[in-house]
């Protein structure tokens, strides 16, 4: 008989997944197949085993692994946490370190995008997307597919469906698990995997991802090159590194222009990894809103970096002890982000940044309508994607309507401050998203 003819799991009436080694045998119940949707029993082997036929016969080959990875879906959402591989440069943690991601609200079996993915969620960290992969269902070529759209992704494979009988198994492959589990991608890694050579998979794990193993075409392995710093820069960083914190604190307030007391709560954001610098948080966070924020925002200019740039600046100032593998990296990254939705930065692709000028209110009155202003649905998406807004569904249609035959009868800074109100956002990330929508100029 074939291995879909015998199912460890199944939706009951109620539309939720069950495990047949679960359930208790007292009383008919009815369960649908999650693959075909027809109609299946419980039947029970002995005290210990137990599992769902279909009760009248059916074309139905994957039934069992479409239940199994329905389940594995389900238990994300249920559990809202997953435990993944540390973060390295191949996105496997090889079982020693690990990391644990959590969400509240998620989405399954949904579109990123207009990208079919399993799960996807809202973490601390950002959006994350998780894969589950089982040998019949999967489809490897989409993997390219999803590192495309930017976002955090993990794969959960599930190499040997037929030993995961009931919940207990399936939490432990899927939320415990260490060794069937790789970042497709992550921002706080990069892409650095292309300057990796890629390691031999096992002959199970490489038919899973329908993957063969190639002799390596060349000896060479590209390196990537660390841009010039000026000698007396390094020397300054250098000198910086080896004061203690109060002297440290002391260069940063002349760095502000304000004493500690006084600093904004942009240098005050709680990260994940935030100890990884060996000083007081607010240290380095200070340090990086003060080299790379605040000067390019007094100016009013505009200024790109990316977190990679962050991170070797900090390598040089501070001595790093990561608390887990890459915490550093998770931990800029992290705070990055809460400048973007604390509207300092906008969120540019391949981990880049770049500094939003400071909307002061003489700054304001200088911002005029831009007399070609016009503003999609797409364009909307992007822009507040960008500027990390969300912007309520009864107000998209609203914001439409302002510029659906040219702009709003009202003075920029009045819209502003309206917005504001609408969208309980900060000043100034009203005002990126008016930048980066191309709505204003001055």
């Amino acid at each position: 008989m074939a291995f879909s003819s015998h199912m460890a799991f199944a939706r009951n009436r109620a539309g939720q997944l069950v495990a047949a080694n679960d359930l208790p045998s007292v009383g008919p119940a009815i369960f649908y197949c999650a693959g075909c949707g027809g109609e299946v029993t419980l039947c029970r082997q002995d005290a210990s085993q137990a599992d769902f036929r279909h009760v009248r016969p059916a074309a139905c080959e994957l039934g069992a692994q479409r239940a199994l990875h329905a389940s594995a879906v389900q238990l994300l959402a249920e559990s809202r946490f997953v435990v993944a591989p540390a973060l390295t440069q191949k996105g496997a943690g090889h079982g020693k370190r690990h990391m644990i991601e959590e969400w509240g609200l998620a989405s399954v079996r949904t579109t990123v995008d207009g990208i079919p993915v399993d799960f996807f969620a809202e973490t601390l960290a950002g959006p994350l997307i998780i894969q589950i992969a089982i040998k019949s269902l999967y489809n490897a070529s989409t993997r390219s597919t999803i590192r495309a759209l930017g976002y955090a992704a993990l794969e959960i494979s599930i190499p040997k469906p037929g030993e995961v009988l009931d919940i207990g198994d399936l939490r432990e492959v899927v939320l415990h698990g260490l060794t069937n589990k790789v970042w497709l991608r992550h921002p706080a890694i990069g892409n650095r995997e292309r300057h990796a050579q890629p390691k031999r998979r096992p002959a199970e794990v490489a038919l899973l991802f329908g993957e063969v193993e190639k002799p390596a075409a060349k000896l060479s392995v590209p390196v990537a090159v660390t841009p010039w710093v000026q000698a007396g820069g390094l020397a300054a960083d250098a000198a910086y590194r080896q004061l203690p914190v109060a002297e440290k604190i002391r260069a940063l307030e002349q760095q502000l222009g304000e004493p500690c007391a006084r600093w904004p709560d942009a240098v005050d954001v709680d990260v994940t990894g935030k100890g990884s610098f060996c000083v007081d948080p607010r240290v380095w966070q200070a340090d990086i809103f003060g080299k790379f924020v605040r000067p390019a925002a007094e100016d009013a200019s505009i200024r790109d970096f990316t977190m990679l740039t962050v991170l070797g600046w900090l390598d040089m100032r501070y001595r790093i002890v990561p608390a887990f593998e890459d915490a550093e990296k998770v931990a800029v990254h992290q705070y990055l982000r809460a400048l973007t939705a604390q509207g300092y930065l906008a969120e540019l692709p391949d981990q880049q940044f770049r500094v939003v000028p400071d909307p002061r209110p003489n700054g304001l009155s200088t911002l005029r309508w831009n007399p070609d202003a016009r503003l999609s649905v797409s364009g909307l998406r992007v822009c507040s994607e960008r500027v990390r807004l969300e912007i309520p569904v009864n107000q998209v249609q609203r914001l439409l309507e302002y510029f659906e035959d040219g702009h709003p009868a009202v003075s920029v800074a009045t819209f502003v401050q309206d917005l504001m109100l609408r969208l309980h956002a900060p000043e100034r990330t009203v005002v990126a998203l008016l930048r980066e929508a191309d709505l204003v100029v001055g």
